[in-house]
């Protein structure tokens, strides 16, 4: 069952900040707005009422419960409302919180200084997402690991695809492949759902196989249309601990025709390599057969340095919180500025993701930056949707 998300709380310890907002928001068209004076109070509404909360205002700084600890008992809650931070501190407090909320997990919309201002409200909530009662997140969290092996074996597990674009040229010269698996209601469950049940039930590796083979068959099916495009697969590092990888995925791109050159490996660098032998072999095995790797997510995980100096990496995927703060926060500015750099002086592919809208496109290619992938661009999409994509795009 769907229900709008029409509801608002509204969290402050201040009567004249917590009367301010709900006036903006009712001059917004908000009628259902929940007040809470405290973080204690906060979290009683969130329980009585759940699902039917789309937003949460917050204070940060209140007395007894503060916003920070508030973020934490929401997220263990499993919060999937939208999330706007207030406060009257410094940028680089707000910049933290807004770290913080995204660690938990949490969607995290803005952080903004007090008085907020009502143009900024209508923006942050013009387009809130409808919420399901019953999460489908929850559903997949629960499944069975009889069921999840059953799921792979009848192949319900497919890829969709995001494109990458060269800015130079306006080229198409990628796509990355994002794991769903469709549900009855005609939607789908993405991957932060369902990969942290495949690991517990010790089945990621036929993802990553099953992921790869659909993938090999539309590569090929591509390139009988003359649409020269390579692409990124998602591997876990646990993956990459298996030793029988690169022989078997090796046969798996014979099979279909194809060269190992057409594939990009993105390994999450969030992920710690903890057999560093056996992961060094894997993945030095892969890159000499010809199959790309990149690091995912850089600047977000472990030893991201050291990895780029001991593994035979050929891209880096900077992750899209840099990007999407950059042109907001000085910190996130030139953490980007300098990854990009790096890159290029390594030698390597550079792409930045999670790229939203024209100025951070922008931005990217003042730093230099050449590739970029994110929904300005086109959000992922099936296979049959985005062969007509590509037959059409140039960005």
């Amino acid at each position: 069952m769907t229900v709008n998300a029409s509801m608002i709380l509204v969290v402050d310890d201040d009567e004249f900040q917590r009367d301010l907002i709900s006036l903006q928001l009712a001059s917004l068209g908000w009628e259902q707005v929940l007040l809470a004076a405290s973080g204690e109070e906060a979290l009683a509404l969130f329980d009585q009422h759940g699902p039917a909360i789309g937003a949460i205002i917050s204070d940060l700084s209140m007395p007894g419960m503060d916003g920070l600890v508030l973020m934490r008992h929401l997220a263990q809650r499993g919060c999937r409302a939208a999330i706007i931070l207030l406060s009257g501190m410094q940028h680089e407090i707000l910049d933290s919180a807004s770290g913080l909320a995204d660690a938990h997990g949490l969607n995290i919309l803005d952080c903004l200084s007090k008085p907020c201002k009502p143009e900024r409200l209508r923006e942050l909530l013009a387009n809130l997402p409808t919420l399901d009662a019953h999460p489908e997140h929850a559903a997949a969290q629960c499944v069975t690991s009889r069921r999840l092996a059953s799921a792979l074996a009848a192949g319900e597990f497919v890829p969709w695809y995001q494109p990458q674009v060269d800015l130079r040229g306006g080229n198409t010269v990628g796509v990355e492949a994002l794991a769903r698996w469709p549900n009855e209601a005609g939607g789908s469950v993405g991957p932060t759902a369902f990969v942290p049940a495949l690991e517990a039930a010790g089945l990621v590796d036929e993802l990553f196989f099953a992921m790869a083979r659909q993938v090999a068959h539309d590569l090929a099916r591509w390139r009988a249309l003359h649409i020269p495009i390579r692409a990124a697969i998602n591997m876990s590092m646990t993956t990459a601990h298996n030793l029988a990888l690169p022989d078997r995925l090796g046969q798996l791109v014979d099979d279909a025709g194809m060269r190992a050159s057409d594939f990009v490996i993105e390994l999450t660098e969030s992920q710690l390599m903890v057999e560093r032998t056996v992961a060094l072999e894997t993945l030095t095995r892969l890159s000499m057969m010809g199959f790309v790797l990149s690091v995912d997510d850089f600047g977000t995980g472990f030893s991201s340095l050291v990895q780029l100096i001991d593994l035979p990496f050929r891209e880096l995927k900077i992750d899209g919180s840099f990007v999407q703060r950059a042109d907001r926060e000085s910190k996130a500015n030139a953490v980007l500025r300098i990854a990009i750099l790096l890159g290029v002086n390594l030698d390597l592919e550079v792409i930045a993701e999670g790229v939203e809208t024209d100025a951070q496109l922008e931005f990217v290619r003042a730093c230099g930056g050449t590739t970029i992938q994110g929904n300005h661009i086109a959000r992922p999409m099936s296979f049959p949707d985005c062969s007509e994509w590509l037959s059409k795009a140039r960005f």
